[in-house]
């Protein structure tokens, strides 16, 4: 049983190799999504460094 399950990994393992090595670009996708993640994070903290700065300029304005 162990056997058989090790031989039917190794050769899906080939194919996925096979079908790496025959399409350079395929970890493209991958990357481009990582990278806009990435971006999103910054733009998140940026947006909440300014709401807290703004947040804490309003505060100390003096209405009366």
């Amino acid at each position: 049983m162990l056997l058989r399950l090790m031989v039917l990994f190794e050769a899906h393992l080939k194919k996925v190799r096979k079908a790496v090595n025959e399409r350079p670009d395929a970890g493209y996708s991958t990357e481009t999504v990582v990278m806009v993640a990435i971006l999103v994070a910054i733009a998140i903290a940026v947006g909440a460094i300014l709401m807290s700065k703004l947040l804490a300029k309003a505060n100390s304005l003096d209405l009366g």
